[in-house]
């Protein structure tokens, strides 16, 4: 059964997908993460956390996980900059 969001957790979910794509682009150093492609984010209702979903060759898969959970502060600081939110989602 499909959950049913809200205009605000829509609205969210693209802003954020948005701006992780561009942090994969510009602000990353790591080669490896310029192949990633982020195909989707999936707050949650309350906005506390988010699900970042992403594709990438299989055989870099384990590796570009890893790179990715390592990250994650990196990505949350930048979001919460440059995103007008009261409290950003944890990744």
């Amino acid at each position: 059964m499909a959950q049913q969001l809200s205009y605000r957790t829509e609205r969210v979910n693209e802003l954020m997908r948005r701006e992780l794509v561009l942090l994969l682009k510009q602000e990353t150093k790591d080669p490896r993460l310029k192949q990633v492609v982020i195909t989707d984010v999936i707050v949650s209702r309350d906005l506390t956390s988010a699900k970042v979903f992403f594709s990438v060759d299989e055989d870099s898969q384990k590796t570009v996980t890893s790179l990715l959970n390592k990250a994650g502060g990196f990505f949350r600081s930048n979001l919460s900059k440059s995103l007008d939110l009261r409290h950003t989602p944890s990744l």
